[in-house]
């Protein structure tokens, strides 16, 4: 029983830094740690003061176990981890792609121009139309160019 109030003591000890601990024997002579004295009668001492700080060895062997223990990301991760950046990049690539493609069809549509068929003729295209088609380019603009 005490080993296991050690053990817990030892685990959350990191995280109570600047708490204080309160130890104290019940009734039954079982020994408790809180921190916060206990609310009946019960002596306790605040042991505070006699606990070290934890975990504070840096040397290299203690350093290349944690590494060991820690190892990082898998090849499994690693090769998921490349695929969404190659695909992520592929969509920023397309993205600016239609948005260079939108923004000349726009800059030629502003200016004077004459609207060829499959067949090599000229096709009559009202202003309205063309307005409708520079419209509809900005927005793809600000879809794509954002």
């Amino acid at each position: 029983m005490i080993r296991t109030t050690l053990c817990t003591l030892v685990l959350i000890l990191p995280l109570m830094v600047f708490s204080e601990i309160y130890q104290w024997k019940d009734a039954d002579g079982k020994i408790h740690y809180s921190d916060k004295p206990p609310e009946n009668e019960t002596a306790s001492k605040d042991i505070s003061g006699q606990l070290r700080p934890l975990n504070s060895d840096s040397s290299t062997s203690e350093t290349d176990k944690l590494k060991q223990v820690f190892a990082g990301e898998t090849p499994e991760e690693k090769n998921y981890r490349l695929r969404q950046q190659a695909e992520k990049q592929q969509q920023e690539a397309n993205q600016q792609q239609a948005c260079q493609r939108a923004k000349n069809q726009l800059s030629v549509l502003r200016g004077r121009v004459a609207f060829i068929d499959k067949n090599g003729k000229e096709v009559i295209v009202t202003e309205e139309e063309r307005q409708q088609r520079a419209d509809k380019l900005a927005r793809e603009i600000d879809k794509y160019c954002s």
